[in-house]
């Protein structure tokens, strides 16, 4: 089964394997097994730039306590070179239609039936509502996903403001974004990508402007439990656009924790990348895994599981 993640006394076995999207992009991904009984299954939706090695302590840790984790790189970041498109062609489209469609599909298949459920980190959190089978899920949880328009960053708008505007689609004209000289990513990213997800950044409603012309339903269809984190000192998401982005599944069963004062400075802070250190194991993540539990046993109790509404 590849090799072993060994935490406290059990042993989590990690397989690395190819994913193969429907306009046969390949992608890097990586499967954790249980060391006993499989309970679950959790697919981890990275966030923008970010590679799925980045999320294999949190992934680890959810499969010692019994679910089939499935992390994966999105076309164009880590081992997922660029094969069925040009840097200028890839979008965040393909990264929901695609590669987080053949991703779900690839852990649902070995589930048999079994709960499933989705752990999207900034951006993977967004595109849950525009990813062809999402409706199978059993549940949802956010981590630093938000609709990030300017005006919720207080003293930091005019520069975001400028981002969307101005630096974006300008550093975006070649075949790669320098992510990493900008310090948004620490590798450069497809420019096709940044294009789009600028042009989404100049809306109020980011990718839920009804000008961008994109199908929605799947956010107003989705009726299952959600847990959307997020920390007031996180300078990628504030609270006030995580709420937005909660308030964008009308029909879910959906609880936000916003995490300030004493509760984040007992944390020693989170920000947008701190939720997948370990040492959070005893105190977030166990609170992950609870809910993970109580949802996964109303998921697997006879009858309709939770489908309850706000």
């Amino acid at each position: 089964m590849g090799a072993g993640l060994t935490r406290k006394t059990t042993t989590v076995h990690t397989q690395p394997l190819r994913l193969r999207c429907a306009d046969g992009q390949g992608l890097g991904a990586t499967f954790f097994h249980p060391p006993g009984e499989v309970l679950g299954g959790v697919l981890i939706a990275p966030a923008l730039g970010v590679s799925r090695e980045y999320y294999r302590h949190l992934a680890g840790h959810l499969a010692e306590s019994g679910y089939r984790v499935l992390t994966l790189d999105y076309r164009g970041v880590g081992e997922s070179r660029l094969t069925a498109q040009r840097p200028q062609q890839v979008g965040l489209l393909d990264w929901a239609r695609q590669d987080l469609s053949a991703a779900l599909a690839a852990l649902q298949a070995r589930l048999e039936g079994l709960p499933l459920f989705w752990l999207g980190h900034s951006c993977g959190g967004q595109l849950l509502g525009l990813v062809p089978g999402a409706e199978q899920l059993d549940g949802a949880i956010t981590v630093g996903s938000s609709v990030p328009h300017w005006r919720y960053y207080g003293r930091r708008g005019p520069a975001m403001w400028g981002f969307w505007h101005l630096a974006a689609p300008l550093l975006s004209l070649g075949q790669r974004f320098p992510a990493q000289r900008t310090g948004l990513a620490r590798r450069d990213l497809p420019s096709g990508l940044i294009r789009q997800w600028a042009r989404w950044g100049r809306q109020r409603d980011y990718l839920f402007a009804p000008k961008l012309g994109l199908d929605l339903s799947g956010y107003q269809r989705f009726d299952k439990p959600m847990l959307n984190y997020g920390f007031a000192d996180d300078g990628y998401a504030p609270p006030e656009a995580v709420l937005d982005l909660a308030d964008r599944f009308p029909r879910a069963f959906s609880e936000t924790h916003i995490l300030s004062g004493e509760r984040l400075e007992a944390l020693g802070g989170v920000g947008h990348f701190g939720y997948f250190d370990p040492r959070h194991q005893a105190g977030l993540w166990q609170d992950l895994t609870d809910w993970l539990t109580r949802y996964r046993e109303a998921a697997s109790a006879p009858g309709d599981g939770v489908r309850a509404s706000r």
